[in-house]
């Protein structure tokens, strides 16, 4: 475990906000949430070093590359993947220009593949080398199975870079964003997301947050220090969205009140998750599942939908663009 300074002002004073759980992997690991005295960023103290952090990483992060699923097959957040991917690409799209993409932590590369069907000249970074091998040889793309820090392209080559919830993730997170800049044209885009620290549904579940995802999230932002990070970095704010559902999912208040609910003794853990359609017993409760989903849906996305307009969503989207060298 290695002790660090903010990464956004650099100062070691900080207040401590609680220690919690790694929820994914039921490790029993405890750590440090913090918030800097000076500028606010929340942040893990001490965190696990670059080894350590790899048992956090396993190859169930990405069942659909390991089980080779058909693209067409492919589903994200309870719908097709085109669906789900559809939305998350709006922002890029609604920048209204057209050429080279690099997305950051690219996974298995359907949001790529989305954007090389409207023409985008697209290139991925991503250090899972399950996903990369499945978006390079069953999606066709140009993915390198390498950590950010190693990227090596051609100074102002990109018209845009995106980061979609890989930014949290990273332990520079100002070296990162000038190693962007460099690859940026004189005139690109850094679009960022990022789960809301600042969120109502942070605020309501508290430790049991699905957004905290410790330890793998390093960090956790707000608008105001997901600003701060990026115009230090030489980038004008565009815009800034706030989410909190995607396709059919509502994940941040659906699977934090799991957490909760799972604490409680009244929900399975992840490997014992109902029992498969088949005998009676087991057609009841997936009907029984299927109502309360939709239900749960019902009232979480009409919360969201509230609480986005009210910049308390789930997520946070920021569009910046390159102001100078």
């Amino acid at each position: 475990m290695n002790t660090v300074l903010c990464a956004l002002c650099g100062s070691e004073q900080y207040f401590h906000l609680f220690r919690g759980k790694d929820l994914d992997w039921d490790t029993g690991d405890e750590f440090n949430v913090v918030r800097c005295k000076k500028c606010g960023l929340v942040y893990i103290n001490p965190r696990p070093d670059k080894e350590e952090i790899k048992k956090y990483y396993p190859s169930e992060n990405w069942s659909r590359a390991q089980n080779k699923v058909n693209v067409e097959d492919a589903v994200i957040s309870g719908a097709h993947w085109s669906v789900a991917i559809a939305e998350r690409v709006e922002p890029i799209l609604k920048l209204g220009i057209n050429g080279k993409i690099l997305d950051i932590g690219c996974g298995d590369g359907l949001l790529l593949y989305y954007l090389k069907q409207y023409g985008w000249d697209c290139y991925g970074v991503e250090p899972g080398e399950i996903a990369a091998r499945y978006a390079n040889e069953t999606l066709g793309l140009n993915v390198l199975n390498i950590t950010i820090d190693n990227i090596r392209y051609e100074n102002d080559f990109f018209d845009v870079v995106n980061l979609h919830h890989v930014f949290e993730h990273l332990d520079e997170p100002l070296e990162a964003i000038r190693q962007i800049k460099s690859v940026l044209k004189s005139d690109g885009y850094l679009v960022i997301g990022v789960p809301n620290f600042n969120g109502f549904d942070s605020k309501i579940f508290g430790k049991r947050w699905v957004g905290l995802k410790l330890p793998q999230h390093l960090f956790q932002y707000t608008e105001k220090t997901l600003k701060a990070m990026v115009e230090k970095s030489g980038f004008k704010i565009e815009s800034v969205n706030y989410k909190s559902y995607e396709a059919k999912n509502t994940m941040y208040y659906s699977e934090s009140l799991r957490y909760v609910l799972r604490d409680w003794g009244i929900y399975p853990k992840r490997e014992n998750n109902g029992d498969k359609i088949g005998n009676g017993s087991g057609y009841r409760e997936s009907m029984f599942k299927k109502i309360f989903h939709l239900a749960e849906r019902g009232v979480f996305k009409t919360m969201g939908f509230v609480f986005d307009k009210l910049k308390y969503g789930s997520t946070i989207t920021m569009v910046a663009k390159k102001q100078y060298k």
